[in-house]
């Protein structure tokens, strides 16, 4: 009788164990039911949660590594919603498992809590995750911005500029919040590759995958290594919101998908992530070709003047170490800087400079920045360095020393990124047209607010032209319409040479023109401020070139060689820049050829251009150049 009644004990606390940590067949067969009835799979938060992209004919997502749990998942949302119910509320495969938190259900949080909020699921078939709970308390994540770290032309893959998540704890409040953690999407890739880096990343051959990191990392890799400034956007979602983005980047930790630098980047995939939370505001459905960091930004905070799709609450600033020393070290008279020499050196400036206390309160203050920026880039300590400047600086006592100049832009507020030229032109008598489209991204004269200053960043642009004469100056062709140039990439970076760094100056640029003619042009050397207009920057360059031109006698000249090159780019104005690019070619099998480029740019109004240009020609003739150029995100 006792052994009877043992087991009969025994039989019911198993039962009741198993209907606590088992799932019954038939209630995921009801919620499977429900979700078919409904159609669940069209729901756009499921769309957004797998990270579908509409296709002609059908849904696909970029994810095809350790996301999906239908084999078919990357390119079925209804295959992946009825097995994710199918696997979220049964008995996981291996029977020997025992821990809870170890079930799919304590990965695909996002899921499992979506399914629940619109099913009526039993709270028998919910787990409660102690591990990742616990985690997740730990962290204590109430908020989230947005990152925009800014533009490095020293860097290819981060020549566009780059953004990430950061994870806000309010316990990490008052400069503590460097604790913080950052969520970053990048390419799994080496840059050290070089050329096959750019080429891999281009065909997507690199796999991206989200990553967890402190944010202090980033912030000393971007604000003090790179010189890179930051701005943080805060976004305005609820406590549950960020709870459930939480959620769905757990589902994502395994995940991996092809990255391509233009496309499918940093940027796409983020605002992806933030589609799941709010999926009305089809954040990234606008970016088809071209997805530049700077854009997603744009997108962001232009849907927050609308009250009904605010997203973005409040924007905060930080400034980098070098832009911080840089914009000091502008400012500052050729005498100045003739002095910065003795104040970094001896920590004081000889009486012979004649200084009045504002001036040497402008050189002390760029010396104990300059060793702020020497400190990161050393590793090593110069406390006691910048406390001896300090206290040079302090014996002036406050003086009204002037403020930037040109202080950083927020990038939501620089021109858009692609562009379309109207124009009309003259070469040796006969008039032209044209017509331009630019992808990306800013050209060397127009305004440089929120991006990187005297510089020219253009990808896949081509130029058709249409001349009005009857002598067509468009060799082997029967058409005066004609594909003048396709530019495939123009980058132009003039970091500027300071009494402490010799920063290096370096241009490209590799295009096609009509019939089929390469040309490529390489350059490296050092630029200069000079204190002339607003801002004046002069770069000194040894280049290498390979071209073709017609002479003269129509004949086809093939133009390879060296030259040394002179680039000056200065802003008149806010709103006028000027270039001015010679070089004296010197060329295989030719004679030596002058060559020199100009360009005037008038940026009326936002997002509207006129420029001006003239070049000249191997043929002896000169090319007159004005149109109209009209910006926008594409």
């Amino acid at each position: 009788m006792k052994t009877i009644f043992c087991t009969l004990l025994l039989s019911i606390i198993s039962l009741k164990a198993s209907q606590s940590w088992g799932f019954s067949d038939l209630r995921t067969k009801k919620y499977l039911e429900q979700a078919v009835e409904l159609k669940l799979w069209q729901d756009p938060q499921w769309i957004k949660l797998g990270h579908y992209e509409k296709g002609f004919f059908n849904y696909t997502s970029p994810f095809r590594q350790g996301f999906f749990l239908s084999p078919d998942g990357a390119i079925s949302p209804e295959k992946e919603l009825i097995k994710t119910i199918e696997i979220l509320f049964s008995d996981v495969e291996d029977k020997t498992m025992t821990d809870q938190n170890k079930h799919p259900q304590c990965r695909y949080l996002a899921r499992k809590q979506w399914i629940k909020s619109i099913l009526k699921i039993s709270n028998e078939d919910i787990l409660p995750c102690d591990e990742i709970t616990k985690w997740k308390k730990e962290l204590n994540i109430k908020s989230v911005a947005l990152i925009f770290a800014a533009a490095d032309l020293g860097n290819a893959s981060s020549s566009y500029g780059h953004t990430f998540l950061k994870f806000i704890n309010p316990a990490n409040a008052k400069n503590k919040d460097l604790i913080d953690y950052g969520i970053n999407y990048a390419a799994n890739a080496d840059a050290n590759e070089g050329f096959f880096y750019a080429l891999k990343g281009l065909l997507g051959f690199y796999a991206g995958q989200f990553t967890m990191m402190p944010y202090h990392q980033k912030i000393i890799e971007y604000i003090n290594l790179e010189g890179r400034d930051i701005w943080e956007y805060h976004l305005n979602l609820t406590e549950i919101e960020v709870n459930f983005l939480v959620d769905h980047l757990i589902e994502l930790e395994g995940a991996r998908a092809p990255y391509y630098f233009f496309s499918d980047n940093c940027s796409y995939q983020i605002l992806r992530v933030i589609e799941t939370v709010r999926p009305k505001l089809n954040l990234a459905d606008s970016f088809k070709y071209f997805v530049i960091p700077i854009d997603s930004v744009k997108k962001m905070t232009a849907l927050s003047e609308n009250p009904n799709t605010k997203i973005v609450d409040f924007i905060k600033y930080i400034k980098s170490l070098k832009i911080d020393y840089l914009q000091s070290y502008s400012q500052l008279s050729f005498k100045q800087r003739s002095s910065l020499n003795d104040a970094v050196g001896t920590y004081t400036i000889p009486d012979s400079f004649k200084f009045n206390n504002i001036e040497k309160a402008e050189v002390f203050e760029t010396a104990m920045k300059y060793y702020s920026l020497k400190a990161f880039k050393s590793k090593n300590n110069y406390e006691n360095e910048k406390y001896k400047l300090y206290l040079e600086r302090v014996s002036l006592g406050q003086q009204a020393v002037a403020e930037n100049k040109n202080p950083a832009q927020p990038p939501e507020q620089s021109h858009d990124s692609s562009a379309v030229y109207f124009g009309l032109g003259q070469k040796n008598k006969y008039n032209f047209s044209s017509l331009k489209f630019r992808h990306a991204f800013h050209d060397l004269e127009q305004p440089d607010f929120g991006t990187v200053p005297f510089s020219h960043n253009e990808a896949a642009s081509f130029e058709a032209r249409y001349n009005h004469s009857n002598l067509n100056l468009n060799l082997n062709s029967n058409s005066n319409l004609y594909l003048y140039k396709f530019t495939l990439l123009k980058l132009i970076n003039l970091d500027p040479v300071t009494q402490f760094d010799s920063n290096f100056s370096w241009r490209v640029n590799f295009a096609v023109y009509n019939q089929w003619k390469p040309f490529l042009q390489l350059g490296a050397g050092y630029s200069f401020d000079l204190n002339l207009f607003q801002r004046t920057r002069i770069a000194l360059m040894a280049q290498a070139h390979s071209y073709s031109e017609v002479d003269s006698n129509t004949e086809l000249k093939y133009l390879n060689g060296v030259s040394p090159n002179i680039l000056i780019a200065t802003r008149l104005s806010d709103q006028i820049g000027l270039s001015l690019d010679i070089n004296q070619e010197f060329n295989l099998y030719n004679d030596t050829f002058f060559r020199f480029q100009t360009k005037f740019d008038y940026s009326f109004m936002h997002n509207f251009d006129i420029q001006l240009s003239a070049e000249n020609h191997f043929d002896h003739t000169t090319e007159y150049h004005s149109q109209f150029v009209w910006n926008f995100i594409f």
